[in-house]
């Protein structure tokens, strides 16, 4: 079975278990074609956690020894204190002194200093013997790729064809042909980009840093003091001292940031229908009492949408015969009532709600929906929390055993994500229909890299490379790109960033006293500051046979030829998702 036409029972009865399959099959071809020997490095490694264990061990008597050497001096001081004080009889308090000196002359210096010896022995030992396993199992970390997570879950679900990196062409195929709008990263820098195509169907999942100016509250005050006139129990007047804390609150623009995960997905289906929909708090609970209740609550007010739309003339909407559907997706700003119905079909329907009803084999309603036209987005709180970069480096270990666990549960955990982010697409059939004219999408063979890759590139630089040197807060790095004669592109990267300059405001308040205070309220005035660089970046070169002969470091002294023939310092090449890049300026 390839084809998913049930996305929870799917992923449950078959493309788990086939995934988990792939996953490792791909690392036990990836040991073999290193030609490891991973009975020596399960000896070596053995070996390395005895040793490491003699050192934890001689840490902790170390540390024992010590705390008596405290002890020790400690009393003896304590001792020869209370005796030159109190005399007498205390100075019995000598004998035990004398033999505490002896005792840590003769057998608690010697015990530390021969620890010391050891450990420091135990070091070099512990670190010459993982240098060794480090080696063993260095042909092994260098076959892994950037792309290993695409190529995996492709082999699990051919109908899913990822980008090595995304291009030009496939954002403009997702603006021209489906209707993006080029505004969408308006106030986002992208911080990673993965697309494809699903049936020839194109789609991004991005991860970016989105920035809008919000409000922060800031807080002053000052004690005012006044004496007022008082009678006594007895009837006299008194003088009588008060105090008030005066509080004064003002609220000022503040920049705020935000790390978001969404996957665009563009289809033809449905093309003038728009809506959105969030998670509800009624999905997945008991048929209780109190949630049939809520269920019932939540369909009237869909049906007085309804009667509303109906009778005003504003909207189209109307119940579907599956109240249900109504209740937990709760589209209800649709706004073409023909296309939604054609959209989700009775059978579509079924699927939604047991999605959005699952809390065993996904994630259940976690996630939001957002239509416009023929650009879907969804947006899901577990992708948000899952490593999506793909940087062969965290497959990097000086243990086999270590690494195979990790890259099974690694890939495991990706492909769960990634499945059930799509699965609220393909709960409608329409979405799983392959695109009406697919040379439209066809990706060319020289591909050039997109200004989301560009921005993703600069952030995994890291943004303190880019920021303006009086920027107090995050930046939002973008970019405009010139494409060389030698397939290089020109980047110009602008940081958008915001200085703080102090600032106080009075506001007047009305005291106890009744008199009127002026109270200081400091604040910090953000005002924008931004700053240009520029880097180059080439795209790193396919091999010309399969991978098994060319790591992805090798691919990658290959490509930055174009980058030597400009007179470049290649120290520092950043490499990232079928990309590398240096900076220029």
């Amino acid at each position: 079975m390839e084809e998913i036409e049930n996305p929870i029972e799917d992923y449950a009865s078959y493309f788990k278990e086939l995934h988990a399959r792939n996953v490792s099959a791909y690392f036990e071809d990836l040991v073999k074609r290193s030609q490891i020997d991973e009975q020596l490095n399960i000896q070596t490694i053995s070996e390395l956690r005895e040793l490491e264990k003699d050192h934890s061990q001689g840490s902790s008597s170390r540390k024992k020894w010590r705390i008596i050497k405290f002890l020790l001096i400690g009393g003896g001081l304590a001792l020869v204190a209370l005796a030159i004080l109190q005399q007498g009889v205390y100075l019995v308090g000598i004998v035990p002194v004398l033999a505490g000196v002896w005792f840590l002359i003769n057998r608690v210096n010697p015990q530390i200093k021969s620890l010391n010896d050891k450990i420091a022995e135990l070091v070099g030992v512990v670190k010459l013997k993982s240098d060794e396993a480090w080696l063993q199992m260095a042909p092994l970390n260098q076959l892994h790729s950037w792309d290993v997570a695409q190529k995996l879950f492709q082999e699990t679900i051919p109908d899913i064809e990822f980008d090595r990196y995304l291009t030009g062409e496939r954002l403009n195929d997702l603006q021209n042909n489906f209707g993006l709008s080029p505004n969408f990263t308006d106030g986002r820098s992208m911080l990673l980009a993965h697309s494809g195509a699903f049936k020839q169907n194109p789609f991004a999942v991005a991860r970016y840093k989105h920035h809008w100016i919000g409000s922060c509250a800031y807080s002053g005050f000052i004690v005012i003091y006044w004496t007022e006139s008082e009678r006594d129990a007895d009837g006299d007047w008194i003088e009588v001292q008060k105090s008030q804390t005066l509080t004064a609150t003002i609220h000022k623009p503040f920049p705020e940031y935000v790390d978001r995960t969404t996957l665009l997905y563009g289809h033809e289906a449905a093309p003038n229908l728009s809506f959105s929909r969030g998670p509800s708090k009624l999905s997945g609970l008991d048929d209780k009492m109190m949630t049939t209740w809520r269920k019932g609550h939540a369909i009237k007010q869909v049906e007085r949408k309804a009667r509303k739309d109906v009778r005003t003339g504003d909207g189209q909407l109307t119940m579907m015969s599956n109240r249900e559907f109504e209740a937990l997706f709760k589209a209800i700003d649709r706004d073409h009532e023909i296309e939604f119905r054609l959209m989700f079909s009775p059978l579509a329907q079924q699927e939604m709600v047991k999605l959005l009803n699952d809390r065993d084999v996904g994630y259940g309603d976690n996630f939001a929906f957002h239509k416009e036209g023929m650009v879907n987005f969804i947006e899901t709180q577990h992708l948000a929390h899952v490593r999506l970069d793909g940087d062969p480096k965290m497959y990097a270990t000086l243990e086999c055993a270590q690494a195979r666990k990790f890259f099974n549960e690694f890939h495991a955990e990706l492909f769960k994500s990634l499945y059930f982010a799509f699965a609220p697409l393909w709960t409608v059939p329409l979405y799983r229909d392959k695109r009406s004219n697919p040379r439209a999408g066809n990706q060319s063979v020289a591909q050039s890299s997109s200004h989301w890759e560009h921005e993703a590139m600069c952030n995994s630089i890291g943004e303190n490379t880019f920021k303006h040197p009086e920027s107090i807060t995050q930046n939002i790095l973008k970019t405009n790109a010139t494409l060389n004669a030698d397939g290089t592109s020109s980047v110009d990267i602008m940081a958008y960033g915001y200085k703080g300059i102090p600032q106080v405001e009075i506001v007047t308040m009305l005291g106890g006293d009744g008199n009127y205070h002026a109270v200081p309220v400091p604040w910090t005035e953000y005002v924008p500051v931004s700053r240009q660089s520029k880097m180059l970046v080439a795209e790193i070169k396919n091999p010309s046979v399969d991978s098994l002969e060319e790591t992805d470091f090798e691919r990658e002294k290959i490509s930055a030829a174009s980058f030597q023939s400009r007179g470049i310092d290649l120290k520092n090449i950043y490499s990232r998702n079928g990309l590398i890049a240096v900076l220029v300026q």
